[in-house]
């Protein structure tokens, strides 16, 4: 709307330095409501184009986005210019001066850092002109330089404040435009070089603006081009201002005083609403910390259930209050002390029921929330204690499953050094109803143990017994009584079964099984050597040697004896005792040979069924007279018949040799040779190997 009832004319000039380097950039935008105009000179070692630039293309962007002619919204695209450039300078620091216009079409203001400065020109003259942050500037505010030199100024480059810098800004109060006025910004190398009169000048024969930044550019350029810096020039002419309805504005005035009116008379009704609605927030604020005092005191001696029916009230209370961050803050802080109230009653609930884990979850938890609030500082304490008598419970806890476990396993001395532990802990912790059932422990355990000592006792006594009885069991070893050690160690394994000491009694039994069968070994031994010497017995007998024979019968009749056979040992002395009554009346017979000789002679025909043995020449024994004769005949016929006898016995031809020792008997008793007498016990003797060798009697 502004826009269309208004004309402006935007004209630029830019002018490179004779290093062909411009370090001045230029832009404006028109929009509905505002127009806005940038002039920026750059002072980094480059030209300085590219801070110009970039500080013009920030200044306008903020603009757009919040477009407004006031000072504060003049400083805010400013100062984002100055932020951008700050940004960039990541080589060298960038630095530049901008000017910053700003019009509604009816009004302008601007707003400058660094030394762009402003004209404007209005009826042949210039009604306003800018001021720059520089050295020269300063010095001419305190009249330090009369007039203006027609050639260039001194210090006009030798700034206080520019963008990238200290960044200090100055903006211009509005002022209003009316048609025909031209606002030119220049930037430093154009008016260090022309002075004020010569602008002027410049104007007085204007046609239009154009012609205006024509002429300027030609002073510009005019008389030495030595040294000529970069410029830039922006003009806008305004053909035609907005004109602002005046009638319409002294509507609005005095439309404004009656809403002022209204507002006041509302203002006061609303103050005192205001004021008696704060007086009763401050009354349910009061409440509210009576409140939370009341249960803060509570919490501090642990009374949760009244503590929480207190915030409680207090948190009904606050809901009175205005809904706005002190009534969120207010509600927050009720609930988690709530929070807290009910964890500290789950934490007891917890610890009455021995479920000490939990409650020391909840206790911390409860301990972690109340240690932000200073009004709380002393339910620290209380719940310390709490801790430890949940820790002690724990201990106790431990030391009676520990002396579970110790009872259950038969350690009673160690199970009742726990209980008494754990009863001392329960006096401290004051729980009457455990301590009881700790106490029926200790009388369990110490009935248990005095019922052990006696069972030890009664087993010393038993493992005595059993020393005594292994004592005994290898003395009988080493006396060779195997049965008496057998039945020893019979003994030694029923009292260990007695005992339960189980792997005892199996050692026990592989001795017993050990023992039996080196009995069995030893007694195989003994009728083997039993079976030599009876057989060395018959030998000698068969050879006539009694003595030897009776020698080997007392052997074997010992060997029975030690075996315990008692009927191998009587047999036996049977024959011994026939053997020393032969050997007794051997003495006899030789001094009965000689009258035996001299008398009668004897019979000598053979029984019926026998026959007489063969004399080697074939012929009888000569009669008396010749009785040596016959006797060496008798001998070798004895000889050759136990020989035959011997032979048979070797081949295990018994019944050989029982005719063999047969034919023996019957030469002495026919003969009555003394040396052959015994023959009886030597067929008996094979007999007895005969039926050992066909297997018994009775065996094939």
């Amino acid at each position: 709307m502004r826009k269309l009832n208004s004309q402006f004319i935007s004209t630029f000039v830019s002018e490179a330095g004779l290093d062909g380097q411009n370090g001045t950039y230029y832009g404006f935008v028109e929009m509905d409501q505002y127009y806005c105009m940038a002039v920026a000179e750059g002072y980094d070692g480059d030209g300085g184009g590219e801070s110009a630039k970039l500080a013009v293309d920030a200044a306008i962007e903020a603009f757009v986005q919040k477009p407004g002619i006031t000072a504060g919204k003049i400083r805010t695209c400013l100062k984002k210019a100055h932020q951008c450039l700050k940004e960039h300078s990541v080589r060298i620091r960038l630095k530049a001066g901008i000017l910053l216009l700003v019009s509604d079409y009816t009004r302008f203001r601007y707003g400058v850092c660094g030394n762009v400065m402003l004209y404007g020109f209005r009826n042949a003259g210039i009604f306003h002109q800018s001021v720059t942050h520089t050295v020269y500037q300063t010095m001419a505010d305190r009249k330090q330089i009369i007039g203006e030199e027609t050639g260039p100024k001194e210090e006009t480059r030798n700034l206080y404040h520019y963008l990238g810098g200290s960044g200090r800004i100055l903006v211009s109060g509005k002022i209003r435009l009316e048609e025909g006025d031209i606002l030119l910004a220049a930037t430093e190398g154009f008016w260090n070089r022309i002075n004020r009169v010569e602008i002027l000048d410049a104007y007085e024969s204007i046609q239009s603006v154009e012609e205006f930044l024509g002429d300027l550019q030609e002073l510009y350029l005019r008389g030495s081009t030595e040294n000529i810096p970069c410029c830039c020039l922006a003009a806008v002419e305004i053909k035609k201002a907005y004109q602002e309805n005046t009638a319409l504005k002294k509507k609005i005035w005095i439309w404004c005083l009656i809403i002022l009116l209204i507002l006041a008379v509302g203002g006061t009704a609303l103050f005192f609403y205001i004021r008696g609605k704060r007086r009763r927030q401050r009354e349910i604020r009061n409440t509210i910390a009576v409140y939370e005092d009341t249960g803060d005191q509570y919490m501090t001696n642990l009374n949760s259930l009244l503590a929480k029916q207190e915030y409680e009230k207090a948190s009904e209370e606050s809901k009175k209050l205005d809904k706005n961050e002190e009534r969120l803050e207010r509600e927050r802080l009720i609930s988690e002390k709530i929070h807290i109230t009910t964890m500290i009653e789950n934490a007891g609930k917890f610890y009455d029921s021995r479920n000490y884990t939990q409650a020391r979850d909840e206790y911390k938890r409860a301990l972690e929330i109340v240690e932000k609030y200073e009004e709380l500082f002393p339910l620290i304490h209380s719940i310390e204690q709490k801790q430890k008598l949940v820790s002690a419970g724990m201990e106790i806890d431990s030391f009676m499953e520990s002396a579970a476990l110790k009872e259950a396993g038969g350690d009673m001395e160690n199970a009742g050094i726990l209980y008494k532990r754990a009863e001392a802990m329960l006096r401290i912790v004051d729980d009457p109803e455990r301590l009881k059932e700790v106490q029926l422990a200790l009388l369990r355990v110490k009935e248990q143990a005095d019922q052990e000592i006696k069972e030890e006792r009664a087993k010393t006594r038993d493992e005595v017994i059993i020393d005594a009885d292994k004592t005994a069991a290898l003395s009988a070893i080493l006396a060779g009584d195997f049965e008496t050690a057998l039945e020893q160690y019979t003994k030694i394994r029923d009292s260990y079964i007695a005992m339960e000491e189980n792997e005892k009694a199996e050692e026990t039994t592989q001795i017993i099984l050990s023992l039996q069968k080196q009995a069995r070994e030893i007694e195989e031994l003994a009728s083997e050597t039993i079976d030599g010497d009876e057989s060395e017995a018959l030998s000698a007998l068969a050879a006539g040697d009694l003595e030897t024979a009776l020698m080997m019968y007392e052997k074997v009749q010992k060997a029975y004896a030690e075996m315990g056979n008692e009927a191998g040992a009587q047999e036996i002395a049977v024959l011994i005792e026939s053997l020393q009554e032969q050997i007794d009346s051997a003495p006899e017979m030789e001094e009965l040979e000689p009258s035996q000789e001299s008398g009668p002679e004897q019979d000598t025909q053979p029984e019926p069924g026998q026959e007489r043995p063969v004399i080697p020449s074939g012929e009888k024994l000569p009669a008396a007279p010749g009785q040596d004769e016959r006797q060496i005949l008798l001998d070798q016929a004895v000889e050759r018949l136990l020989n035959e006898m011997l032979h048979a016995i070797a081949r295990q031809d018994f019944a050989s040799a029982m005719n063999a020792c047969q034919e023996i008997e019957n030469l002495s008793a026919e003969y009555g040779d003394s040396k052959t007498v015994g023959t009886e016990q030597i067929i008996e003797g094979l007999k007895k190997l005969m039926e050992e060798a066909n297997g018994g009697p009775g065996g094939n």
